[in-house]
């Protein structure tokens, strides 16, 4: 007994005749002109399903469908500062996945996407938007900068992916 097809399936799905697929203005062949005598796969092929055109209102269920799944699973990002240069420049676009983050903890190095943080909302940023940063340090890490040079937990960073290097000095902390 044939397995029933899922209800989206069933209008899409004809059977195939032969008279669909065989070519009738070529020439035959010896061996087709054998199978075409002998026809005992006929039956065989008769039973195959066939695609049909999909009509409107299915289209829209499979795009429906498909919008749903990549929005769950990404995201695409609109770059609007220079912060990430040489990374990622003003008006370049990043694809924000969101499925990894929920087998793992971000790592250093990771470019991550967030939403403001309630201290900068307090100040009156918006909370809309989204900030592009890289990953620097994980919780219980020491950092800071001296000169310009990023240091954590006391050994100095080499980070090639900055644009120029900066001379500014920050305090020691702890990362949370």
């Amino acid at each position: 007994m044939a397995m029933a097809l899922p209800r989206l399936l069933r209008g899409l799905i004809a059977p195939l005749s032969p008279s669909d697929w065989l070519p009738c203005n070529q020439p035959l062949s010896s061996f087709s002109a054998s199978l075409l005598r002998n026809q005992w796969w006929l039956p065989m092929l008769a039973a195959l399903p066939r695609l049909r055109c999909p009509s409107c209102s299915d289209g829209f269920k499979v795009l429906l469908v498909l919008l749903l799944v990549s929005a769950a699973l990404a995201e695409v990002r609109f770059v609007a500062s220079s912060s990430m240069a040489p990374t990622l420049h003003p008006g370049d676009r990043a694809l924000a996945e969101k499925v990894t983050y929920l087998f793992r903890r971000p790592s250093v190095g990771d470019i991550v996407f967030f939403r403001v943080p309630t201290a900068l909302q307090d100040c009156g940023m918006s909370k809309d938007v989204v900030f592009i940063k890289r990953v620097l340090a994980t919780p219980g890490d020491f950092i800071e900068v001296r000169q310009g040079q990023l240091i954590v937990n006391g050994v100095a960073r080499k980070e090639h992916y900055t644009a120029t290097h900066t001379t500014y000095t920050m305090e020691a902390m702890v990362k949370r």
